[in-house]
């Protein structure tokens, strides 16, 4: 009964300690706090920088030292810090990292937060498969911060010029379109998507989570020569043959495909949901939202998504107000979204409000692709050893690259696939 006593007193003291602004010491204390690049201009630092004031003003005797980090090379950039001790105390960093960061027994647990949330209602505020996405043997490694989401932007008013009567929900559906687009306007790209970054292979995803195929399957085997995986190769095989992507779609960057779809030269684009396309009014008029097209294995539609995550680094000198810091942190950026101008969208349920998700491409997402999102995993719920290299190195790449550029069979690019994915996965084994 006593140790029982010790034990809930220990739990509720952690617990207040967490609820409570930090008093003023002899000390003053220092957060190095890595953020990733969240927006696109000076709005996004400068509202950082007025919560960072904020926290401070509650918390006399703390500093938070921010540092902007650009996503180019960031994989790298951690790694590299980490493994040489010079880690940040608290960062915002891509789904796949705070896994690896844990296997390396650099991560400081947050399970403490967690209990937190639950004393104070705010666990409900995110979902339970997100919250279990950052998880590391039955630990809470990082707190849900922002979500990409995928999927296809598409012009209604071409579809109707062009006779598609109905919006496409099937792969065949989507093909007739294409079809009837090209038929209608040769200048007119029927489906835009890159074929030289890692967006190639977030759009090959898509199409196989909506055929119900992942990377892997539950028993953590390589799906790729599967029915399912392979009648995806098959599709874009088919985009290619029929022309149904641009000519030198393997060299176009994310740029070129805006510059496509913006410019009135595309009729379905695939990509993430950002708000440059309210640049192009006559565009953004004529644009709706959906998430993917049902495959013919599958009863169902799906498409990908990336949440990244708020971590404390074991290498803190600080551990108890970096915990504090990065709960305050999660609790109070609603302001990023309303006037930092944030291209993500919150993983907190409760930030969903307000004028700045009022806007179709907003309304879009929240009601088309969010029921339909699954994270880049899936089926497998949380990170599995391997999908660091596999989306670290573009592995995913390799498939609809291969099938859009030609001169191999479905089979073979199955088979080349599969190796692949077994090779990270015995990788992250030894």
């Amino acid at each position: 009964m006593m140790k029982r006593f010790l034990s809930l007193l220990m739990a509720a003291v952690v617990l207040c300690s967490l609820c409570v602004p930090a008093f003023a010491s002899d000390e003053n204390i220092t957060l190095e706090f890595w953020e990733m690049t969240y927006g696109s201009d000076d709005r996004y630092t400068e509202t950082c920088e007025k919560l960072i004031a904020a926290y401070e003003a509650e918390n006399p005797g703390v500093t938070i030292n921010m540092t902007y980090q650009p996503w180019d090379n960031y994989y790298q950039l951690f790694l590299t810090a980490v493994s040489s001790g010079a880690a940040p105390d608290v960062a915002s960093c891509a789904l796949d990292q705070p896994d690896l960061f844990a296997q390396m027994d650099e991560i400081q647990y947050l399970d403490d937060v967690i209990g937190a949330w639950k004393e104070e209602g705010i666990y409900e505020d995110y979902t339970e498969d997100m919250l279990n996405f950052f998880k590391y043997e039955g630990n809470q490694i990082a707190i849900p911060y922002m979500v990409g989401y995928r999927g296809f932007f598409y012009r209604a008013d071409y579809l109707k010029e062009a006779g598609v009567e109905k919006v496409p929900e099937t792969w065949e559906e989507l093909l007739d379109a294409c079809a009837k687009l090209r038929d209608w306007n040769p200048e007119i790209v029927p489906l835009a998507l890159t074929g030289a970054t890692n967006g190639i292979w977030h759009c090959f995803m898509s199409f196989a989570f909506s055929n119900a195929v992942g990377i892997v399957d539950e028993e953590m085997r390589p799906t790729s020569e599967t029915q399912p995986f392979k009648e995806t190769i098959d599709l874009f095989q088919t985009l290619r043959e029929q022309g149904y992507v641009a000519e030198g779609v393997l060299g176009h960057d994310d740029a070129a495909v805006e510059t496509l779809y913006f410019g009135g030269k595309a009729a379905f684009f695939f990509g993430s949901f950002g708000r440059k396309i309210f640049d192009y009014p006559e565009v953004a008029e004529n644009t709706e939202i959906l998430s993917c097209f049902q495959g013919p294995s599958s009863d169902a539609i799906g498409t990908l998504s990336f949440p990244d995550a708020l971590v404390v680094f074991s290498q803190t000198k600080h551990p108890e107000e970096s915990l504090k810091f990065i709960k305050w942190w999660a609790e109070n950026t609603q302001p990023l979204f309303t006037e930092g101008g944030c291209w993500a969208y919150p993983a907190k349920a409760s930030f969903f409000s307000g004028e700045i998700f009022a806007d179709k491409v907003s309304q879009g997402v929240l009601n088309e692709v969010l029921p339909t999102a699954r994270t880049a995993t899936w089926p497998i719920q949380g990170m599995f050893p391997g999908f660091s290299q596999i989306n670290g190195e573009y592995i995913m790449n390799y498939s609809p690259q291969a099938a859009l550029n030609g001169g191999m069979s479905t089979d073979e690019i199955a088979v080349k696939q599969a190796a692949m994915i077994q090779e990270a996965l015995d990788n992250a084994a030894e």
